[in-house]
């Protein structure tokens, strides 16, 4: 008899793993099982928070027979370290943003799923928002012709207790990066998905000016696509209070761009600008971590529950999910600022 619903059981127990609870509690096909974390007292208080089980140790959570899924909520460094092992005992992985810090670690995560014949989904839910994918279509047909400059900037503010709040905050070796690859990989994930071409050439930089942190608070670059097309992004939590992230597409027929996940203009040849405008603000990271909306998690979580119920690949796979790493490991490299080795 086929599954109509899996079993999840969750490996990290901070802010993002309260949302993701909160998002499969509205998800039929999902169930979640009970947790675990390093801290056995922030494990308990989210189990009992959600009455679900707090594991005792990761191994013990990985071969309980009834988990069909390990969710991935922990430090961006490490989550190859435990993917991995969660696809060694056959279990399928969801990952919260990003995939890891490094390309070769990426890679190991995305072999080990393939060796093990699990699936492998990253959270990158922005592009499950309904503008998102009205965008996208609009694309697919050509709406905006052939585009020539795409641009993403994420302008957000942190205050300092953000990164100390946890002693791996701000690190290279648990975060992976600063702006770029810890806030801003939502809207470069989009920006580069509509794009529709893989990135040829960037100029960046990449700088540490307001927090005390290893990695980067503003970072700047300019792409140039294979396709001959131009792009820009600016990635930061120093810019004070916090502005909505944007986007804006350029191409032959007329412009769109987006704000904090809403339509706000659509300014095209032959359409009618007010049809596509979206009227109520949606939610925004810029000031509050806990700003984003619950809704595109929810989106992204059940179409990963029901691809992998029906033995398909789920969105965003692993592949997908390396795209926006490597770009932002690029700028950090060309930007003058990369780990110290």
């Amino acid at each position: 008899m086929a599954k109509d619903k899996l079993r999840v059981a969750i490996a990290g127990c901070g802010m993002i793993s309260d949302f993701h609870i909160k998002a499969m509690k509205q998800i039929p096909e999902l169930e979640v099982l009970g947790v675990w974390d390093i801290s056995a007292d922030a494990a308990k208080a989210l189990a009992e928070k959600h009455s679900v089980k707090a594991y005792g140790s990761y191994d013990e959570m990985i071969t309980d027979p009834q988990v069909d899924i390990i969710d991935i909520c922990l430090p961006a460094g490490v989550h190859a370290q435990y993917g991995c092992k969660a696809a060694e005992a056959g279990k399928h992985l969801i990952v919260e943003k990003p995939i890891d810090v490094t390309k070769e670690a990426g890679e190991q995560l995305i072999a080990a799923a393939d060796k093990a014949g699990v699936k492998l989904a990253v959270i990158l839910q922005n592009r499950f928002a309904p503008s998102m994918a009205k965008v996208r279509k609009a694309l697919d047909e050509g709406t905006l012709g052939r585009l020539l400059y795409g641009e993403a900037t994420v302008k957000w503010y942190r205050q300092e207790s953000y990164y100390t709040s946890k002693p791996w905050k701000g690190t290279w070796e648990f975060d992976g990066g600063g702006a770029l690859l810890v806030q801003a990989i939502h809207t470069i994930d989009l920006l580069l998905w509509f794009m529709g071409s893989r990135v040829k050439n960037i100029q960046s930089f990449a700088r540490t000016l307001l927090h005390p942190i290893e990695v980067e608070d503003l970072a700047a670059a300019v792409l140039e696509f294979e396709s001959g097309a131009l792009g820009y992004i600016v990635g930061s939590t120093a810019m004070k209070p916090g502005f909505p992230e944007r986007i804006e597409l350029y191409g032959e027929k007329g412009s769109i761009a987006l704000e904090a996940g809403r339509i706000v203009r659509w300014q095209v040849e032959g359409m009618n600008e007010e049809d596509y405008l979206d009227p109520a603000p949606r939610g925004s990271g810029s000031s509050d971590p806990g700003g984003i909306p619950l809704e595109n998690h929810t989106a992204q979580l059940q179409a990963i529950a029901r691809s992998i119920l029906a033995g398909e690949e789920p969105p965003v796979s692993g592949p997908e999910a390396m795209v926006s790493l490597n770009c932002i490991l690029d700028i950090y490299r060309l930007g003058g600022m990369e780990p110290k080795k």
